[in-house]
């Protein structure tokens, strides 16, 4: 169903008030002197509120459908996941960041821009939106100046993500020479079973998503990740950990659904389809957690962390690729992300409360002590590690349990057992650094541990979250 012509630029309102509050925090930056930085992130916060509310309201009012001769979504739940990171983006206190109204202006523009991404039906579309998103991250990403570590990162970010933008582009190009029209869909698939035996065809769905694998950090293109989480300041990298990677995995679940849809006459194109995915996702969980295993570095862990989480994210876009995308599908991308968003900025914000010189360093051993010393800090990071690593009842491990449901509904036996295997490996990692947090006062090793009660709100609001997201679903079961 497409928007009439007069509602049309209304599908973009959302992401026009952040554009505009990201303008508001520049101009108040600039001329407020001293707490130009305080009142800039005020605003911001405000404009992703109402930005998010908006499109709850569109969501709620309409009967979805698409914009712009179909080339944008006009309701979206996965854009509100992505203002949302935005929002704890600006809200994580870290001692380490100097929020100015540029930097929250910056942080406003890319989740306009993923927000437009996560929405797109059209390749060139959905190119632009991620450009422009990652031209932002190559600026916050080398916020710190006078770290060495945050501009290597920036660096090394800049170079593989050129690299991802120019294969995305080339395999835009292929699918077009292929025969497939820049119209309505994200991929054409009325075209996609007579271009089956195109190899212009397979060379751009490749390239396609091999992109996609990039922003998710999923093999084989993961090796970005622990080097720019690591040098990265600490709400950048936990944008990059969730935001990105949320936005990568709607992106390629979209294509996955389409290519589902394209070959439900060509079953032999369908299991070449969904044997790639499969094997990705496979791989993806095995570097994830056997090089989680051996870290010892605080952002470095959280790294593979995410590197493991893309490949359960792959498990279910295989199950799409196999059965077509469904309601059940969508609500378990849906809870999956919401859970991995409250876990991983709760630990993000707990890495922020470091001094500033250190929190590219932070070690596992520098949490000794922490419950003893900083309960409500420790007991926080204990709860969303937790969730990390899917122990119940936490909301982590009800979104694995779905993810494994509906692998298991697609037949897709083999990769459930990858994932439970994965998450069982992942429990060493996790529980070493719960086991580190929870050990006596006298064994700490006087890490420089900054309390603040803005951090502490947040910390607190987040595992709350993780902890009542999984109580909603015991509850609802139970009902």
């Amino acid at each position: 169903m497409e928007t009439p012509i007069a509602y049309e630029w209304g599908a973009l309102l959302p992401e026009a008030i952040l554009a505009v509050f990201a303008l508001f925090a520049l101009l108040f930056a600039s001329f407020a002197r001293g707490r130009g930085g305080m009142l800039a992130r005020g605003i911001c916060a405000f404009g992703i509120f109402l930005a998010v509310a908006v499109q709850i309201s569109r969501m709620v009012c309409s009967a979805g459908g698409t914009s712009f001769g179909g080339t944008l979504e006009c309701g979206s739940a996965f854009s509100c996941f992505v203002m949302l990171c935005g929002l704890l983006t600006l809200l994580i206190e870290s001692r380490a960041e100097k929020k100015s109204g540029e930097f929250c202006a910056l942080v406003l523009i890319c989740s306009a821009s993923l927000a437009v991404f996560v929405r797109s039906q059209n390749l060139m579309l959905a190119f632009v939106a991620l450009e422009c998103a990652t031209v932002c991250l190559y600026v916050l990403t080398a916020w710190q100046r006078s770290s060495s570590a945050s501009l290597e990162a920036a660096v090394r970010y800049l170079v593989v993500g050129g690299a991802s933008g120019a294969i995305f582009l080339l395999g835009i190009a292929f699918l077009y020479g292929a025969g497939f029209s820049a119209g309505t869909d994200l991929l054409s698939v009325s075209n996609l079973g007579l271009a089956a035996e195109n190899p212009l065809m397979w060379a751009g769905i490749t390239l396609v998503g091999a992109a996609a694998f990039f922003k998710m950090a999923a093999f084989p293109f993961q090796f970005w990740a622990p080097d720019v989480y690591q040098g990265a300041p600490t709400s950048v990298s936990a944008f990059l950990a969730v935001a990105s990677k949320g936005a990568g995995a709607v992106f390629l679940v979209k294509i996955c659904a389409s290519l589902a849809s394209a070959a439900q006459d060509n079953p032999a194109l369908n299991e070449k389809i969904v044997t790639v995915v499969g094997a990705v996702a496979a791989l993806t969980i095995l570097v994830g957690n056997l090089g989680g295993v051996t870290q010892t570095n605080a952002k470095r862990l959280l790294a593979f962390s995410g590197i493991s989480n893309a490949g359960y994210l792959l498990v279910l876009a295989a199950a799409v690729a196999q059965t077509g995308i469904s309601v059940f599908a969508e609500a378990t991308l849906a809870f999956y992300l919401l859970a991995y968003m409250f876990a991983n900025y709760g630990i993000f914000c707990v890495l922020g409360g470091f001094a500033a010189e250190r929190q590219s360093e932070v070690s596992l051993g520098d949490f000794r002590g922490m419950l003893a010393g900083n309960r409500r800090d420790a007991l926080g990071l204990i709860a969303n590690l937790a969730s990390l690593a899917g122990i119940p009842p936490t909301a982590g491990f009800f979104g694995k349990v779905l993810i494994i449901m509906l692998a298991w509904s697609a037949e897709l036996y083999w990769l459930a057992a990858v994932l439970v295997a994965g998450s069982v490996v992942s429990i060493y990692y996790y529980f070493a650094w719960i086991r580190a947090a929870a050990e006596p006062q006298e064994k700490a090793g006087g890490a420089d541990f900054a309390v603040s009660d803005l951090r502490a709100s947040t910390l607190f609001a987040l595992s709350a979250c993780s902890l009542l997201l999984g109580a909603f679903v015991v509850a609802a079961r139970l009902l």
